[in-house]
């Protein structure tokens, strides 16, 4: 009865990887168990408030997150810490760190919900990649958008003021955090970011009500730059 209610669970996880997660775009099912059959696979779950990897540890396995919600943080020699990127279901974590030269985690890797990961050790993964060309492929586009990803956000902070992060951040939203999420995602300590939302709140572009953030005009102004 355990077996077949784990080849079950395991058929199941297969269906939704090929529907849903990048990595498996375009593979059959038939073509994943295979996979899995031959090479292995490990399925694990997290609590809340828990920690897949640590910023400087080396990263060998190649995480998958299935259900929950995972927040990457990097953390200075100060403390202070930045919410660098934040992972829903089926999201593929670090893939660019796994095959670098030097591969260690840039950051914290946090659960914010309980979790359930798919994890594939290095040499899992290549023989997969190997064995099967799409595959390979959405691993190779994953890791180029998500580099893609990274140079707009680098722009973003190189080129834009605060006043400009914050408008763009709440314009992108429908529902936002708390002061400290935000100024954790934007990098800045609150104090400034306070500042920042109070001179919106006297131009009438948002309104602060006991720490919720409203905002009251939603055209994007232009940049000063």
């Amino acid at each position: 009865v355990n077996d077949e209610k784990k080849q079950y669970l395991c058929r199941m996880l297969i269906q939704e990887l090929t529907a849903h997660c990048t990595l498996f775009q375009g593979v059959k099912p038939e073509t994943v168990q295979d996979l899995f059959d031959r090479y292995g696979y490990a399925l694990r779950s997290y609590p809340e408030q828990s920690f897949l990897a640590m910023q400087g540890e080396t990263c060998r396995s190649l995480f998958i997150l299935c259900h929950g919600h995972i927040n990457a943080l990097m953390i200075n020699h100060e403390g202070r810490q930045i919410i660098v990127e934040q992972f829903t279901d089926w999201s593929v974590l670090a893939p660019a760190f796994l095959l670098a030269t030097h591969n260690v985690f840039p950051v914290n890797i946090e659960t914010t919900s309980p979790c359930e990961v798919l994890v594939l050790n290095k040499d899992t993964l290549l023989k997969m990649l190997h064995a099967d060309l799409r595959m390979m492929e959405n691993f190779l586009r994953e890791i180029s958008d998500k580099c893609a990803v990274l140079t707009g956000r680098l722009h973003s902070f190189a080129l834009k003021s605060l006043r400009e992060q914050l408008l763009q951040y709440l314009h992108t939203r429908e529902h936002y955090g708390k002061q400290q999420e935000i100024a954790d995602r934007l990098g800045v300590a609150r104090p400034s970011l306070n500042r920042v939302l109070q001179e919106l709140c006297h131009e009438g572009i948002v309104k602060l009500e006991h720490g919720k953030i409203t905002l009251l005009k939603r055209s994007l102004p232009k940049s000063d730059s």
